[in-house]
């Protein structure tokens, strides 16, 4: 029953997201609009796996999926991302087109997600169905149960679900 009613609000909520993505108008790459993705590693991040491995999923992402770059120009707000069981955390700062990895927590973050390394790696792989994340697969379900097992937290998940949306389409290979 509690599966489901988040997935209804999941659903309710991405609603609301497609409506102010379908009333938006199309984002050129990047804050300049250049073509080029502005993706930037803060100085020490190199090694942090996590961080570096992320970040290039992104990038490859974006340039393997040039619809899903209007999600990453209006996506503002910094991210915090910690693996648990690696003992290991990063910092997104998103800045309507541009990126900066870091090290460590940095700032206050508007969404702060903290699991392990092998639930991260599955977020990377929910489906985007009609333009937005899909929980109503395996992957997907796997996901609502992680989040009301408590397994995978998400601070900001009500109150910045838009950016949520952005971050979600962004990381997905799918």
């Amino acid at each position: 029953m509690v599966t489901y009613l988040v997935g209804a609000l999941l659903v309710a909520l991405g609603g609301i997201a497609i409506v102010l993505i379908i009333a938006s108008s199309k984002a050129e790459v990047g804050s300049g609009g250049t073509g080029e993705l502005d993706v930037t590693m803060a100085e020490g991040v190199e090694d942090n796996g996590m961080a570096v491995m992320l970040a290039e999923m992104i990038k490859t992402n974006l340039t393997n999926k040039p619809e899903r770059v209007k999600d990453f120009n209006k996506l503002k707000g910094t991210v915090w991302i910690t693996a648990e069981d690696a003992d290991v955390e990063m910092t997104m700062d998103f800045n309507k087109g541009s990126l900066t990895v870091r090290d460590g927590k940095v700032g206050k973050p508007i969404l702060a997600i903290s699991t392990d390394s092998a639930t991260l790696m599955d977020l990377a792989n929910i489906d985007i169905k009609f333009g937005m994340p899909y929980y109503f697969d395996e992957t997907g379900m796997m996901v609502i149960k992680k989040l009301l097992k408590r397994e995978l937290k998400i601070k900001g998940l009500l109150t910045h679900t838009i950016a949520l949306t952005y971050m979600t389409k962004i990381m997905s290979v799918k």
